[in-house]
């Protein structure tokens, strides 16, 4: 893994963590609101600016298409949700 791929996801995180943060209520799996998912993706992000490279697996289930990412926002992020799986998938291998 690459700081220039790393840095690329953490943008799209970013962009990610801010419109879901327009989110309130719903369920999926372990999370009971999206304020609650918001708030796990928050603690990821900042994981991994410190370099926790422990938490691509929390993010990868996380944004694998059908699972929280889309429960929550839907068609409204799914571009964004597919672009961040893509990169943290390559970044499994």
């Amino acid at each position: 893994m690459n700081n220039i791929q790393i840095n690329r996801l953490i943008n799209d995180l970013e962009s990610a963590e801010k419109l879901l943060s327009e989110f309130s209520g719903g369920y999926s799996g372990e999370f009971i609101t999206a304020e609650e998912f918001h708030a796990a993706l928050c603690d990821r992000i900042n994981r991994l600016k410190s370099n926790d490279l422990n938490v691509i697996n929390d993010l990868w289930i996380w944004f694998a298409p059908t699972c929280r990412w889309d429960d929550f926002v839907g068609l409204d992020g799914m571009d964004l949700g597919n672009k961040i799986f893509e990169q943290l998938d390559k970044l499994k291998k």
